[in-house]
């Protein structure tokens, strides 16, 4: 059977991880690619934890909380917020 390898500058690698406030109970972990080619760094999957029960129900709307409450980095499309609504719960 043949194996494929992704080039070494392409192999994913662990990212930051964000924890939820303090006494936060329905929490939810994000796992988001991040990529910058600019950078020069490696693609790298950055982990943050959400309480839902701060937030709306919607993946857009955690995303939102990351963007503005955890990291300003995190850019994404606009157009989500017009896509088809995916639950986060």
């Amino acid at each position: 059977m043949s194996q494929f390898r992704l080039p070494e500058n392409s192999r994913v690698q662990a990212g930051k991880s964000h924890a939820a406030q303090a006494g936060a109970k329905n929490v939810k972990t994000f796992r988001v690619y991040r990529f910058d080619p600019d950078s020069g760094e490696k693609p790298r999957v950055d982990n943050f934890e959400v309480d839902l029960d701060q937030c709306g129900p919607m993946v857009l709307d955690a995303l939102i909380k990351i963007k503005n409450e955890v990291d300003p980095t995190l850019t994404f499309r606009a157009r989500a917020a017009r896509a088809s609504a995916v639950r986060a719960r």
